[in-house]
């Protein structure tokens, strides 16, 4: 059996592979931009999202220009992975 120190750190190891690292300068929006470029298939329940997407709608009205983009960006990528058209209300 494994322990859980060893489960914790694999799962970080999961994580990391999932969300590039991003230099500790970058913006949320550079971050985004960062794990936007290496986009892979992986299976995940539609709930989880529709709830991103909700979410990131507030975010298209941030200051940052750059965050704006990649939240408006990702946001559109959830809503076609769900099937829906990204510019209807």
């Amino acid at each position: 059996m494994t322990s859980p120190s060893r489960d914790r750190s694999a799962l970080g190891r999961g994580v990391r592979t999932l969300i590039p690292a991003a230099p500790a300068t970058a913006s949320p929006g550079e971050a985004a931009t960062a794990a936007l470029a290496s986009l892979r298939t992986v299976p995940v329940q539609a709930g989880v999202l529709q709830a991103a997407a909700v979410l990131l709608d507030t975010l298209t009205q941030d200051e940052d220009q750059g965050l704006r983009e990649a939240a408006a960006s990702t946001r559109d990528h959830l809503l076609t992975a769900l099937g829906a058209d990204p510019h209807t209300p």
